[in-house]
């Protein structure tokens, strides 16, 4: 299997496709998205872009202002040291949950399972066995970009920066433990982790300068200053720990979740659990209310009540199988009497019956009348969008009526929605929206199992 993500790689490929002889997958942009749940999914990465954006946007005027209010080439130099500092701390802890990047990845080397991944991942690495070298990193530069955007500006005099300063001296000695830990310990250098290096030494280099020619005064330091930087390192290192376990635990789940499904969307599983379930005779009526093309293989029979807002939220979720697999699904609905005694029932029976007789298109209109109730929901308005008087008689409609009647008490259906699927009823793990991965192997299926049972027929007429 060979994917193509881009229109580009296809000309980069094309020696190697010349001889190619398996699947090439090429993702291409549409317009419309029919799945809801990917189209809720490409809604929240669009907004998870704009929140990123703002906050990028943020952090770049909050430094800004500090530049702004004391220009110098020196703290304009520090403030590039955070911003590099910060981005690379970004690149190493989302390495650490599984956010990659392929440049930075070609960068690394990391595919091979050596480079940055095998440094991030040592134990050797940690602080107190479970403070990664990514979390320090990034909650370094992250404390540093906010004492220096928010505090220092409000800060009267030089102390702050004056305690970044003898921070960063402190923050020395790890280059020396990572540099020895890359060379003699794990064997393997980590880019990333040598570009933060650099980092820390040109910032003690800047603070050394500065210290130096009297700019910042080390021994000016006070007791607030320091409870304040001190702090801000606290508050970041603790919230980077606190993200990092809400993600990471999100992620086992939805890997559970992810291997849950491809058990509960395998059709052989879905068929075996379908054939354990109870069968009622879902043979359609004369003027069965049908949505769908009536030789789809996947045949569903749903028993509903008008006002039951499951039974909408399940029709929606049907929606959404018409429009991915028109030729594969049909829905077949059979309505209770519900509160009003059947009144509404048989108010959209026979518009149902008007269509079949006049208009002669149910299969679309069947769903265009189910949409109409379930946005409405009142009787008198629905009525009035489908004055029908004289048109179907009352002995018809009456039969109409009492043909689902019956068969909701044949099929002895306790709860609405209650769905059938080819005489089966659904096992009560699966919804509607559970089929969409389901069709393509059921219909195919079922198509089979139509087939060999003609041909059996057939044999046996013969005989």
């Amino acid at each position: 299997m060979l994917p193509v993500y881009e229109s580009g790689e296809l000309d980069a490929l094309a020696d190697k496709l010349k001889n190619w002889s398996g699947v090439l997958l090429k993702a291409e942009p549409t317009k419309r998205i029919a799945d809801k749940e990917n189209s809720n999914a490409l809604k929240e990465e669009k907004r998870f872009r704009v929140a990123s954006i703002t906050l990028i946007l943020a952090a770049v005027g909050l430094l800004a202002i500090t530049l702004l209010q004391a220009f110098s080439w020196a703290l304009l130099l520090l403030v590039v040291t955070v911003i590099a500092g910060l981005l690379t701390g970004y690149l190493l802890f989302a390495k650490d949950l599984g956010i990659t990047y392929r440049t930075v990845e070609s960068f690394c080397n990391a595919g091979t399972g050596a480079g940055c991944g095998k440094v991030l991942r040592s134990e050797e690495g940690k602080l107190f066995g479970f403070i990664t070298f990514s979390d320090l990193t990034l909650g370094y530069f992250a404390a540093q970009l906010a004492a220096i955007g928010l505090l220092v500006p409000l800060w009267t005099g030089s102390g702050l920066l004056s305690v970044l300063g003898l921070v960063s001296m402190i923050a020395l000695p790890m280059i020396g433990y990572s540099i020895w830990l890359q060379a003699v310990k794990i064997n393997e250098w980590c880019r990333l982790c040598l570009v933060v290096s650099g980092v820390l030494a040109l910032q003690a280099t800047i603070f050394g300068y500065l210290f130096y020619s009297g700019v910042l005064n080390p021994l000016a330091v006070a007791l607030p200053e320091s409870i304040a930087t001190l702090s801000l390192f606290g508050l970041a290192g603790s919230s980077l720990l606190l993200l990092k376990q809400t993600v990471q635990q999100k992620n086992r789940a939805l890997q559970d979740e992810m291997a849950a499904a491809r058990i509960k969307n395998s059709p052989d599983v879905f068929r075996s659990l379908l054939y354990k379930q109870r069968q009622v005779d879902t043979t359609p009526f004369e003027h069965d209310f049908l949505i769908g093309k009536p030789y789809a293989p996947v045949k569903l029979t749903m028993a509903v009540n008008l006002y039951c807002g499951p039974c909408k939220n399940e029709l929606e979720q049907a929606k959404e199988l018409f429009s991915i697999y028109p030729e594969q699904v049909s829905l077949s609905l059979r309505f209770l009497k519900s509160g009003d005694n059947g009144e509404t029932s048989s108010i959209l029976l026979k518009a149902w019956l008007h269509h079949l007789r006049e208009l002669k298109s149910g299969p679309l209109s069947g769903q265009v009348l189910v949409n109409q109730w379930y946005n409405i929901m009142d009787k008198k308005t629905f009525e009035s969008l489908h004055s029908l008087n004289g048109k179907i008689s009352s002995v018809e409609l009456k039969e109409n009526t009492q043909t689902h009647y019956s068969w909701i008490q044949k099929a002895e259906i306790s709860k609405t929605p209650t769905t059938f699927m080819n005489g089966y009823e659904l096992p009560s793990a699966y919804r509607m929206k559970d089929l969409i991965a389901l069709i393509p192997g059921l219909a195919h299926s079922f198509t089979e199992q139509q087939t060999n049972l003609k041909n059996k027929e057939s044999v046996d007429a013969t005989v």
